[in-house]
C-alpha cells in the first residue's frame, strides 16, 4: 500500500532526475487507453481503466507499473476471457481470467455499490487498484469496505473509501469483518460511514490539488517504465496499406 504523497509541488525525490520523465496528465491517460485497446480489452473498458492508471500515476506513482502488469497478464492467458457471476449463499463471486484488478475490480464495485450482499475476488491478494476505483464509484452518504483475506481465510488488511472522496489504509479489521468464512480474496461489501478509524490516506481535496498541479506542470514517470508502456500505446495504430 502507498503513503499519501505531499501536494505542494511535483519533486518525485523517489526517482533520480536521469532515471524520470515529465508528461502531461492527459499523455498518460491516451497511452494508457492506446496499450489496453491495443491488447485487447473492449474501448469501454480500456476507458475506464485508463482512467483508474493515471489516477494512480498521479497520487501513488503506481500508475504506470499497474498498466505494464495486466497487459502482461492479458498478454499470457491462463485460462478463457471473461469475467463470470456466481451467486452463492452469503456473497456473490466475481472472477475473471486472466485475474487483473484493473479490469475485474471497477464491475466488482458497481455489484457491491447496487446490493446488500457482499461481493468476493477470489484469490486476489491486493486490493489496491480496486480500492482506487472505489474512490470515483462510491456516491456521498455511502462508503465501500475492503477486506483482504490470506490462504487460510483469515481477514488480513482492511481499506474503506467513503462517498466523501477519502481513502483509509490499514483499517482493523476485525471492526469489519461479517463472521462468514471466505478462502483467499478480496471482499467487498457496502456499509454506511462509520466514524473515522485514523486520518485518511487519500483525500478529495489533496487529490484535487495534486491534479491541477499536474495539468499544469505535468508528472513524473519512471523513464524506462514509461518507453514500455509507449511501444505497447503505438500497436494500437494502423499501419498504412501500401499497394
Amino acid at each position: 500500500m502507498t503513503d499519501m504523497l505531499t501536494h505542494t509541488i511535483e519533486d518525485d525525490t523517489a526517482l533520480p532526475p536521469g532515471n524520470r520523465i515529465r508528461l502531461a496528465v492527459r499523455e498518460v491517460r491516451e497511452t494508457a487507453f492506446r496499450a489496453l485497446y491495443a491488447a485487447g480489452v473492449s474501448a469501454g473498458e480500456a476507458g475506464g481503466a485508463a482512467d483508474i492508471v493515471t489516477a494512480m500515476q498521479l497520487h501513488a506513482r503506481s500508475g504506470i507499473d499497474t498498466l505494464l502488469t495486466t497487459i502482461a497478464e492479458l498478454e499470457s492467458p491462463t485460462g478463457p476471457a471473461g469475467v463470470t457471476l456466481t451467486r452463492g449463499p452469503d456473497v456473490d463471486i466475481v472472477d475473471r481470467s486472466p485475474r487483473s484488478a484493473l479490469l475485474t475490480g471497477p464491475p466488482a464495485v458497481d455489484l457491491a455499490l447496487s446490493q446488500s450482499r457482499p461481493v468476493l475476488l477470489p484469490r486476489m491478494l491486493d486490493h489496491d487498484v480496486v480500492a482506487w476505483y472505489a474512490l470515483h464509484a462510491v456516491t456521498p452518504g455511502a462508503a465501500l469496505r475492503l477486506v483482504t483475506f490470506d490462504d487460510d481465510g483469515h481477514p488480513a488488511d482492511a481499506t474503506v473509501v467513503t462517498g466523501a472522496g477519502d481513502m483509509y489504509r490499514d483499517v482493523p479489521v476485525a471492526a469489519l469483518t461479517t463472521g462468514v468464512p471466505y478462502g483467499a480474496g478480496t471482499l467487498l461489501q457496502a456499509a454506511s460511514p462509520a466514524a473515522p478509524l485514523s486520518r485518511p490516506v487519500h483525500t478529495a481535496a489533496e487529490r484535487e490539488t495534486r491534479y491541477r498541479h499536474a495539468v499544469s506542470y505535468g508528472v513524473f514517470v519512471d523513464a524506462a517504465m514509461w518507453s514500455r508502456a509507449y511501444e505497447l500505446g503505438r500497436r494500437f495504430l494502423v499501419p498504412e496499406a501500401h499497394s
